[in-house]
């Protein structure tokens, strides 16, 4: 996405003090999961906020645990983590470090209830040390009465406490337009062309994996336990000159499987993104075939009429299957798979990875593309020549495209109740032969011709897909 160098503001404190609400509350929309159980966020989730004319990214972090060593800076780039390789621990301590090397200024997050504690006293001596501004923010202070709480904080010895209430709003206000005054003004101006694209998928399949294989560098954590991830993560990333928002998310369970909020509210969230996608790469574990929930995700994404890209990972996992006959299996399980293209594709090994977002990029164009109306004539008159429709009491008498992302079309017919399901999908299928549609749901109405009505609705077409 094209843009200025925002200013970015880094979120961080102990677990469970309120740093989710706080973000949330400063986005103006409940972007990150929240949760009475403290270390839900894990990776750490991106924002740009405009303030009183000034723009800056704002990031969420996970809950800082201290390590076991004494004397040690779990915000230093030197050194690893106590906890063993691939520990859960150690891979959020990582991205917590992430987040406060990139930002220009701090948010220590306090709890005002639980006044100052051990972990405060630990993280607030690193933070003397650092550089860069911060805001001591103390948190839950909801009433004047409860102000006076808020001023032993000042023995953490990183200035005046901003009191705040991330649930209720309190001290909001001030403390963003203190924010503001740190933040040069600037303007985003953000490409028509830049395509949003949700990674989907069920747990464990590698959704993180293929973000950070990308991007060639550990943004998402990664961990053998399913469900590692449990917001939606935006990060903008520029391939071959052409601008993309990489949406990494939660696995999508069956509700049946779901038994934590954290993972019910995940779930939503994955949902939320496909919503707000152009286009769904949705990932399949190459070893395990189509399951259930993955192709529930593919209805899921054809259901919102987002542009479709089927990713099948772990390829360097799979002996003997040539992929054509693997993609035959996916559509024999899936008949509506054959609409939509298949990578294979390894985040391990690398194999097809930054090829995928050519294939991305390629649906992208066909989600927006508008039809030429010599073209729409030369399908119209094609389809009525048909042994199908030739010769029979139905006859298509216009067609018209009304919409694009994805591409809508009208065909007018002299009665819709001579429209059967089966000449519902012959059409469909006529256009994807007529058209190169891959990889993109159509929404076809067939329209009852009245006077003039068939006329208004080509009429509104030229209104909204001039040429």
């Amino acid at each position: 996405m094209n843009k200025t160098n925002l200013l970015k503001i880094a979120i961080v404190g102990r677990p469970n003090v309120g740093k989710s609400s706080l973000f949330n509350r400063i986005v103006g929309a409940r972007r990150a999961i929240v949760d009475p159980g403290s270390g839900t966020t894990r990776d750490r989730l991106h924002a740009r906020i405009r303030w009183k004319g000034k723009n800056f990214t704002i990031i969420d972090t996970a809950g800082f645990v201290p390590r076991q060593k004494p004397g040690t800076n779990p915000v230093s780039t030197e050194g690893s983590a106590t906890a063993a390789a691939g520990d859960m621990a150690a891979l959020i301590l990582k991205q917590i470090r992430a987040g406060v090397e990139e930002a220009d200024i701090i948010l220590f997050v306090t709890d005002g209830i639980a006044g100052i504690v051990p972990q405060d006293r630990e993280f607030s001596s690193i933070l003397r040390k650092t550089s860069k501004k911060v805001y001591l923010v103390v948190n839950k202070i909801d009433g004047e009465s409860d102000t006076v709480k808020a001023m032993e904080f000042f023995s953490l010895g990183l200035g005046e406490p901003h009191a705040v209430s991330a649930m209720y709003g309190g001290g909001i206000e001030k403390l963003c337009n203190d924010l503001a005054k740190d933040v040069e003004k600037s303007d985003v101006v953000e490409s028509a062309g830049s395509v949003k694209v949700a990674i989907v998928g069920r747990p464990n399949v590698g959704k993180s994996s293929y973000l950070n294989s990308i991007l060639e560098k550990e943004r998402a954590i990664v961990h053998a336990a399913a469900g590692t991830t449990r917001d939606a993560i935006d990060t903008d990333f520029k391939y071959k000159e052409r601008d993309y928002i990489l949406i990494d998310t939660a696995g999508i369970r069956h509700n049946a499987k779901i038994d934590k909020a954290s993972d019910f509210y995940g779930s939503v969230r994955s949902k939320e993104a496909i919503k707000r996608c152009n286009v769904a790469i949705v990932l399949i574990d190459g070893s395990e075939g189509l399951t259930k929930d993955s192709a529930r995700i593919i209805d899921l994404c054809l259901k919102e009429g987002r542009a479709l890209v089927i990713a099948v990972n772990k390829w360097d996992l799979v002996k003997d299957v040539e992929t054509s006959e693997y993609r035959d299996r996916l559509i024999m399980n899936m008949n509506v798979v054959r609409n939509f293209p298949v990578i294979f594709i390894s985040c391990k090994t690398g194999r097809n990875v930054k090829s995928s977002l050519d294939l991305i990029w390629s649906v992208y164009e066909k989600f927006n593309a508008k039809i030429q109306p010599d073209k729409l004539t030369d399908i119209l008159k094609s389809l009525n020549n048909t042994a199908e429709i030739s010769g029979k009491k139905i006859k298509f008498k216009f067609l018209v495209q009304e919409a694009v992302s994805p591409p809508g079309f009208v065909l007018g017919v002299r009665n819709t109740k001579d429209v059967s399901e089966n000449l519902k999908r012959f059409a469909e299928n006529f256009f994807r032969k007529s058209h190169d549609f891959e990889g993109v749901p159509l929404r076809i109405r067939f329209e009852k011709e009245a006077f003039n009505f068939g006329q208004d609705i080509k009429d509104r077409a030229r209104q909204s897909f001039p040429h």
